[in-house]
C-alpha cells in the first residue's frame, strides 16, 4: 500500500511540474495551432496574403471579403486536390486568389484546356491567361507554384501582376 501512495505522490509532483512549465508562455504541450490541417491556413496581414504557404501582394485600398475565404474545399474539377481561395474587393473590382493542392503530390505541368486560354508571361511568371474565365471580362492568370496551382482572377493584367509575389 506504501509503493502505491508512493508512486501516486511521484505522479502528482511530476504533474504540477509539467503544468507549470507549460504555464510558460514560451513552452506548451498544445499540439493545436491556427493551422487547418488538412489545408494549412489563409493569413492577410498588412497587403500580404499568405495561402497555403505562398504569399500575395494586395493592392492598396483592397479590402478581404472575409465571408468568401474557402480552406481546403474539395475542388470539383481536379481529382483528389482541394483549394483554399480569398476575395479581395475595391470600388466594385475583385481580385481572387485560388490555390489548388493535393496530398498526393505535386502538380507537374498545366494546359490550357479552356476555349480561348494561351500561354502568356506575367510578372516573369509563365503560365496560362484567359481574358474571360467567368464572363466578366476580367483577365484570369493560372501557374504553377511549389507544386501548387495558383489562379488569379483580377480586374486587368498590371493588377495580376502587382498580386504575384
Amino acid at each position: 500500500m506504501r509503493k502505491i501512495l508512493m508512486i501516486g505522490v511521484v505522479l502528482l509532483a511530476i504533474c504540477i511540474s509539467i503544468s507549470a512549465v507549460s504555464a510558460d508562455d514560451d513552452w506548451s504541450f498544445s499540439f493545436s495551432s491556427s493551422e487547418n490541417t488538412d489545408g494549412g491556413s489563409i493569413n492577410f496581414d498588412n497587403g500580404l496574403l499568405k495561402i497555403q504557404d505562398l504569399e500575395f501582394n494586395i493592392p492598396e485600398g483592397y479590402e478581404e471579403n472575409e465571408s468568401a475565404q474557402k480552406l481546403a474545399e474539395d475542388a470539383a474539377d481536379i481529382e483528389d486536390a482541394k483549394y483554399s481561395a480569398c476575395q479581395f474587393i475595391k470600388d466594385g473590382k475583385e481580385i481572387v486568389i485560388t490555390v489548388f493542392f493535393t496530398d498526393a503530390g505535386d502538380f507537374e505541368n498545366l494546359t490550357a484546356t479552356e476555349e480561348g486560354a494561351v500561354e502568356k508571361t506575367i510578372a516573369g511568371i509563365n503560365g496560362i491567361y484567359s481574358e474571360n474565365s467567368y464572363g466578366d471580362n476580367t483577365p484570369t492568370f493560372k501557374y504553377l507554384k511549389d507544386g501548387k496551382i495558383v489562379m488569379i482572377n483580377a480586374p486587368d493584367d498590371d493588377t495580376i501582376a502587382s498580386v504575384i509575389k
